[in-house]
């Protein structure tokens, strides 16, 4: 064997040497990284319960754990780096990698700040709480843009060039990390906002907008109660009080409303108090309840909140019972005392009496006994549901606000993206009978068209669970009594379906037969309103047809469907479009 052979046989053995050198170490480093990855499974459910909990000491001590079983497993070495190159394989392995590294950047960058937040808040009262939040501001900022950067890491893995159970794996990470996204970028604003709105910089005035979700409207009910807070460095206090029947029918409305939101559901918006959340912008809600409230001889508020009889349950949650003048009132029993049983046994003067003493009892309470951070906790469902929107005189604050959950119906459906749509209910009955009102909601997608445009089908599956004996027994501000041209114990819902930007009307039906609906345009948003009415056992079903515009980008993705907040939870469906026959 020649020189020069013997020199290219030692190199070849060498390289091939190497090259299973490196073959093993990347994947004893990938199952080492596999091994902690499913051992930090574990340590990661257990953070999220000790949270949910309260238990911050217990989250902070998984957390730490879950750190220190990945940190050391995520390679960091030329081998590793140059097999990542590999096609095929190395994009699995750049996944893996980059997955427990958010991990790990989450535990060490982001946890240990919304943990110090959250142990500052435990057992504080108001006053320390605002205090805490506002020095905690510039950490919570921060921490919510390391989040950012986290989520958008992930976001840029290619998932589909990857193997299904690492694909899974990294799927359960991006949504661990965006719920916790989510989590952060509200305690940076809390942050930003709470301090100011409870008065740390003076006092303010804060208008609470309570709707009675007896009688739905987009927003959640009527407008039935008002209460004026005071905030001073925490502090609330409460000032003043109204119901909607100390205020008159205006001739012409007192603000601006939407044109298309006027031409389906009247001018009525502006013109009765109790009409005040008919509108899905919260913006003119808002300044509606001002206008109401002035109009009434009341200052002009700081800060508005809307919120449902759902809501005071989960403040009850938090605060305790709370004595009223009909007895006690707590989390269990206060949709039915608050909606059910005054409309059955009080005339329509008492009920309203009874509902505003509740709700000030509520409050008085809450100004008194609550925790922050076991208010937060009990809010946060009905925050996710939309039973919250909050709007602030302040244009900066304001700012904030929309870009969050509590920016209203219309604020909410923009933020839910391209594929979203929404159902809104209007009662015209003019009496309490959504407790019978059963509602089901469904959305079908597909191709049926030969163009190959997108449509979509929102179905409404609406019943009336009221037994006919009571349409005559009930009170008339119950059933109504006929005296809106509905008759007694019907319950006419007017439903309105409102699509992305660029999605036209393709009909609806009620029950298979077509009907004519009311359709209108705004802000390149398309709403379509149909009103059914509902004898006591009945039920209809309306469906909703649109075609998405030639401009409109839609990935096959199942359609989103939000829904004006109801009593009960709402089943949601979805499935296939039907194709009719060729």
């Amino acid at each position: 064997m020649t020189r020069r052979r013997r020199l290219l046989w030692v190199a070849g053995a060498l390289l091939l040497l190497g090259t299973v050198v490196a073959v093993v170490h990347v994947g004893r480093s990938a199952w080492d990284l596999q091994q902690a990855l499913t051992a930090a499974t574990e340590d990661a459910a257990v953070a999220t319960t000790a949270v949910a909990e309260g238990d911050i000491d217990g989250a902070e001590r998984a957390a730490s754990r879950l750190v220190a079983e990945i940190a050391p497993a995520i390679p960091d070495d030329p081998v590793w780096s140059a097999a990542e190159a590999i096609p095929g394989v190395g994009a699995n392995l750049s996944a893996a990698r980059r997955a427990a590294t958010a991990i790990v950047r989450v535990g060490e960058e982001v946890a240990p700040t919304m943990f110090e937040t959250a142990r500052r808040l435990t057992d504080a009262d108001a006053p320390a709480a605002v205090h805490a939040l506002r020095e905690a501001a510039p950490a919570l900022s921060r921490a919510a843009a390391t989040q950012d950067d986290i989520a958008r890491d992930l976001a840029g893995i290619d998932r589909t060039a990857l193997i299904p159970r690492l694909a899974d794996g990294v799927e359960r990470v991006t949504d661990a990390v965006d719920d916790l996204r989510t989590a952060m970028d509200g305690a940076a604003q809390a942050a930003e906002l709470v301090p100011a709105m409870l008065g740390a910089d003076g006092d303010r005035r804060i208008l609470i907008v309570l709707q009675n979700t007896a009688e739905l409207r987009t927003g959640g009910g009527i407008t039935g109660t008002f209460l004026e807070l005071r905030a001073r460095d925490g502090v609330l206090s409460l000032e003043a009080q109204r119901d909607s029947s100390d205020f008159s029918p205006s001739d012409k409305p007192l603000g601006t409303v939407p044109a298309a939101e006027v031409r389906a559901l009247g001018d009525g918006i502006g013109r009765y108090v109790q009409n005040t959340s008919m509108t899905a912008d919260f913006g003119v809600t808002a300044n509606l309840a001002a206008a109401w409230w002035q109009r009434s001889g009341g200052s002009a508020p700081d800060v508005v909140v809307s919120m449902d009889p759902v809501v005071l349950a989960a403040i009850l949650k938090a605060v305790g019972p709370v004595e009223t003048r009909s007895g006690a009132l707590d989390q269990s029993n206060a949709i039915d005392r608050l909606l059910v049983e005054p409309y059955r046994t009080l005339d329509q003067d008492a009920q309203s009496r009874y509902f505003a003493d509740a709700a000030g009892a509520v409050f008085a309470a809450l100004t008194e006994r609550a925790r922050p951070l076991t208010l937060v906790t009990a809010l946060a469902g009905v925050v996710e549901e939309g039973r919250i929107s909050i709007w602030s005189r302040d244009a900066e604050q304001q700012a904030v606000l929309a870009g969050t959950a509590f920016a209203g119906p219309l604020a909410r459906l923009d933020a839910a993206g391209p594929d979203a749509f929404a159902v809104y209910f209007n009662d015209a009955t003019g009496g309490k009978l959504t407790p019978y009102l059963t509602v089901g909601l469904e959305t079908r997608s597909g191709v049926c068209r030969a163009d190959g445009l997108r449509e979509v089908e929102v179905a409404v599956d609406l019943g009336n669970t009221l037994a006919a004996a009571d349409a005559s027994s009930l009170p008339l501000s119950v059933t109504g009594g006929g005296a809106y041209g509905v008759k007694a114990g019907n319950i006419a819902p007017t439903v309105t379906v409102v699509t992305p930007r660029g999605w036209f009307a393709g009909g609806v039906t009620l029950d298979g037969a077509p009907v004519a609906s009311v359709d209108a345009q705004d802000d390149g948003r398309l709403s379509v309103t149909q009103r059914v009415e509902l004898s006591p056992g009945g039920s209809d079903v309306l469906t909703f047809r649109f075609v998405a515009g030639p401009d409109v980008k839609t990935d096959g993705a199942e359609p989103r469907l939000l829904h004006t907040p109801l009593l009960a939870p709402v089943d949601v469906r979805s499935g296939r479009i039907g194709c009719p026959d060729a």
